[in-house]
């Protein structure tokens, strides 16, 4: 048995094509869970696309000779986070 989540209401518009689709295809008593999963999804892409872009925007090699990548990577998302490494790996807990 899965975690209970809470749900909210929401409210927006889609082309009646669209809807006249999902009504179609989808029984009614599962049109919430289809649609959920299917902004889910598209959200997730968004995010990876995302991050592709930032990663095709690093430049192409470090300044640091020897550094590896990881360390690269660290030192960039601290310059992308703001927040001290020890931070963002929960290691300093400053709340």
């Amino acid at each position: 048995m899965g975690v209970p989540v809470s749900k909210e209401r929401a409210t927006f518009s889609i082309a009646a094509d669209i809807k006249s689709r999902l009504e179609d295809e989808v029984p009614k008593s599962e049109r919430s869970r289809f649609v959920e999963k299917a902004i889910d999804q598209a959200l997730r892409e968004v995010t990876v696309n995302r991050l592709k872009r930032m990663l095709d925007e690093l430049p192409r090699n470090s300044n640091v000779k020897g550094e590896s990548i990881a360390d690269f990577l660290h030192a960039q998302r601290m310059k992308w986070d703001g927040r001290p490494l020890d931070v963002l790996e929960g290691k300093n807990d400053r709340r």
